[in-house]
This record gives structure tokens, sequence and C-alpha cells, in this order.
């Protein structure tokens, strides 16, 4: 009879992304402040180069800072990246971040600098999917798609017509 296979032993790179994926979830939480998945109907995703307006019929989403909350977003914006060097909560992050390049430091940062003053819809929904992709799983071209988020025209309000085109 065969004794059964035990794996005793979890290597340095996958203590590493434990880590980094638990950093990139609690930097989620913090932009989104604790705010439960909510009905997206109305939002916009800026994704593959064009904006996607959500219905009902999409998951549920955390909402971006709101209007009166931008100030909020922009404050866990800059709690997130000071958490970024040295010794702060999201240090690991920071870590594997400047081994890349430092894209999604410059992804949150154009966050910030879009939040900044009084933003509108289109702004936060910006800045919130710019979030995404830096927290979000490592992305081989983040600064492109940086570039390309913030090149796209302001699109139209929602509408159904907009909606229905999708």
């Amino acid at each position: 009879m065969n004794r059964p296979l035990v794996i005793d032993h979890v290597s340095d790179d996958l203590l590493r992304h434990r880590a980094l994926q638990a950093a990139r979830k609690r930097a989620l939480d913090a932009w989104y402040g604790g705010a439960k998945p909510a009905n997206p109907h109305g939002r916009r995703q800026y994704r593959y180069g064009r904006v996607t307006y959500l219905t009902e019929n999409h998951a549920p989403l955390p909402a971006p800072p709101a209007a009166a909350a931008a100030a909020a977003g922009h404050a866990a914006l800059r709690m997130i990246l000071k958490g970024w060097r040295g010794e702060g909560e999201y240090a690991a992050l920071g870590a594997w971040d400047d081994e890349r390049g430092g894209a999604s430091r410059r992804a949150l940062v154009s966050a910030g600098q879009l939040l900044a003053g009084e933003p509108d819809d289109d702004a936060r929904e910006r800045a919130d999917s710019l979030v995404i992709l830096a927290l979000g799983p490592p992305s081989r071209d983040l600064d492109g798609a940086r570039v390309r988020l913030m090149a796209l025209p302001a699109p139209a309000p929602w509408s159904w017509e907009a909606a229905a085109r999708v």
C-alpha cells in the first residue's frame, strides 16, 4: 500500500503571493470605505478602450466615492499611497510595484488627480477604474491602460439607448 503524499512546505513565492492578495483586498476595502456592493444600474465601466454602461443585469459593484464623499476617496488614496512606502500597511505592494517599474503607483496617483477639486460622475468612475486596475490582478501594460483610459472622450450621460447599444 502506498502512503499518501503530504506536502507540508509552502514556497516563499506562494507566501508572497498570498500576502500581496491580502494587501490588495485591504487597499480596495479602504478605497470603498467598507461599502457593500449595490445595483450598478447607470454606472459606467471603462474596459477594452470603450465605455460600457451597466444595467441591473450586471453583478453588484461597490460604489465609488460619491460626489459629497470625493474628499473621503481622495483621503483614502492618500492613505494607501502613504502606506505604499517604507514600513506602511501596503509596503509589500509598494515593493512589488517598484520591482515592476511603479505602474500601479502612477495609476493611483492619476486616480487621485481625477478626484481633486469637485469631480463629476465621469471623473469618479474613471478613478474607480484606475484603482481597480492598479490594485487588481497584475497587468502587463498598466501604463498603457491608464493612458488609454485617460484619453477616452467623456461619454454622454447614461440613457436607455446607450445601454441598448452594448
